[in-house]
């Protein structure tokens, strides 16, 4: 297709576009169903950051109680919801509010610097990125339960328009909850539930998760993580689970995994700084807490590193939080692991940095409309630099080294191990027997090797050597070395015991031959 032609196809296109939006007769800033359409893909991270914003709201509500409940088809699987629902006993909405409410931009607490929300995007921009449809029920105090419903699949066939041809959102009605929320407050409020805000969403088509399971488990950790500030005045339950709160620094006692084992956080003294002035119109304060660990807080098996199935429940949260974390008016918003000054490697997760900084410092910080990222000014990084941030980080870097070399001195065995080499000439076909002194010896070795090592990382070392005995050795003794192992492992399946304390070790014969 030349030029012109394709030209032609697109003025063409245009014009059939321009005359099928003349009915709106009213050319608006943006097109709504385009921009309900688009703002699915608004750039939540994951579900987890969605539903936050709908907690937020809960949370500035003044609630006690908010619960995520899952529903199920009821006939299908449990394994995958088709609906979600966000409820609290917070003060509700009137219902000439609720329409507003579901508006982007439709908050009372317009550019409010107090609580968790701003902009009133939160709502709708949460909803819609997880499925077509989300209804608000809402009562206040001695009223009735109002809802209001926006379904994407109606807007698409111009079911909200009004007769001048305008999207309208419908007023909102009376209405009944819907049974599994219902079933649920019942549990949950047992006196009634007296006031408070229902969020449900349907036509669930954008879920990170396939199970409810996978889902509930990331849940309870991003909110123990995100809100373990919080939770003392609002408690949050996921299917029926309380959240517990997770402090990322492992300061808390009060909090989950601090009391897990014998290893514990250490403390550096935190700082407060008051910026008044220095930012131009930002006003509001700056705390910076900072907290080491120690190299073996992750493991557990405290004499290995925290690999695989060594990693203890800590672990996940050092690999995900590790950075310096971000809090905004007591919310976790952003772990960023690159400063100006310096980048966050894999063995800064045993160092812990939080900021935490007030809602009038949200533009010197770029906080984003979905409070899920943060942007620092190159003037506030400049004072941060001036609060100590940088000396700090290497201070805590410092710490964990010293005692990453402390753990290495202290796991060196009190025997020091020997070793007979053979050198053979090419040509030497003589064998050599290498014996210990005694079976007895063997015995005390091993008792003293297991008593200073964990048996499991003992027996993970000798099996590693015997392997490399069975690949570098000649035929018949990787034959020898392959029957013992496949002796033992029909040893363990029948259920043998080691030898007794008394019982007779065999002697050990290393027979080496030169190798041309």
């Amino acid at each position: 297709m030349d030029g012109a032609l394709r030209t032609r196809k697109v003025i063409s296109e245009q014009r059939r576009y321009c005359e099928a939006k003349a009915r709106d007769r009213n050319l608006n800033l943006f097109v709504p169903e385009a921009f309900i359409r688009g703002i699915r893909h608004i750039g939540y991270k994951s579900n987890l950051e969605a539903l936050s914003e709908l907690v937020d709201n809960s949370i500035q509500a003044y609630s006690e109680r908010v619960d995520l409940l899952f529903n199920f088809a009821s006939e299908g699987s449990t394994a995958r919801p088709t609906q979600l629902a966000v409820v609290d006993d917070g003060h509700g909405m009137a219902p000439a509010m609720l329409r507003f409410a579901m508006m982007w931009g439709g908050t009372h607490r317009e550019n409010d610097r107090e609580g968790l929300g701003r902009f009133g995007y939160g709502l709708p921009c949460a909803t819609v990125s997880m499925g077509r449809r989300f209804s608000i029920y809402s009562k206040v105090e001695r009223g009735a339960t109002h809802v209001v419903t926006l379904d994407l699949d109606l807007l698409d066939n111009d079911a909200y328009r009004n007769n001048d041809g305008e999207l309208e959102i419908p007023p909102a009605r009376r209405a009944h909850l819907p049974d599994f929320v219902s079933n649920a407050l019942a549990q949950s409020h047992p006196g009634g539930w007296k006031s408070g805000t229902v969020v449900v969403i349907d036509k669930l088509d954008r879920l990170d998760w396939t199970t409810a399971a996978g889902l509930r488990r990331n849940l309870v950790r991003h909110f123990g993580v995100a809100y373990h500030k919080l939770l003392r005045a609002t408690s949050i339950y996921i299917d029926g689970e309380r959240v517990r709160p997770i402090d990322p620094l492992f300061l808390s006692p009060d909090a989950e995994l601090f009391g897990l084992d014998e290893d514990h956080a250490h403390a550096l003294d935190s700082v407060t700084m008051t910026i008044d002035g220095e930012l131009g119109d930002a006003r509001g304060s700056v705390t910076l807490r900072y907290a080491w660990l120690p190299p073996s807080f992750g493991a557990i098996d405290k004499s290995r590193d925290a690999i695989g199935i060594n990693a203890n429940s800590r672990f996940p949260i050092l690999k995900h939080y590790h950075g310096i974390i971000f809090s905004r008016n007591g919310r976790i918003v952003d772990i960023q692991s690159r400063t100006p000054w310096t980048t966050f490697i894999n063995n800064d997760r045993y160092i812990r940095v939080e900021i935490e900084f007030s809602a009038g410092l949200d533009e010197a910080f770029g906080v984003t409309t979905a409070k899920q990222q943060v942007s620092l000014s190159r003037e506030m990084w400049d004072l941060l630099r001036a609060a100590g941030l940088p000396k700090a980080i290497e201070h805590l870097r410092q710490k964990v080294r010293s005692a990453k070399a402390d753990r290495t001195t202290a796991s060196r065995p009190a025997v020091a191990s020997t070793s007979t080499s053979v050198v053979a000439s090419p040509s030497s076909t003589k064998s050599h027997a290498i014996e210990p002194a005694s079976p007895l010896d063997v015995k005390v070795l091993t008792g003293r090797i297991l008593r200073e090592f964990a048996p499991e990382a003992a027996l993970d070392a000798l099996l590693a050597k015997i392997l490399v005995r069975i690949r570098l050795g000649r035929a018949e003794h990787a034959a020898d070395y392959d029957s013992l192992l496949r002796e033992w492992a029909s040893d363990m399946r029948a259920g043998h015991l080691p030898l007794p304390a008394g019982a007779e070790a065999p002697k050990v014969t290393v027979k080496t031959r030169g190798r041309s």
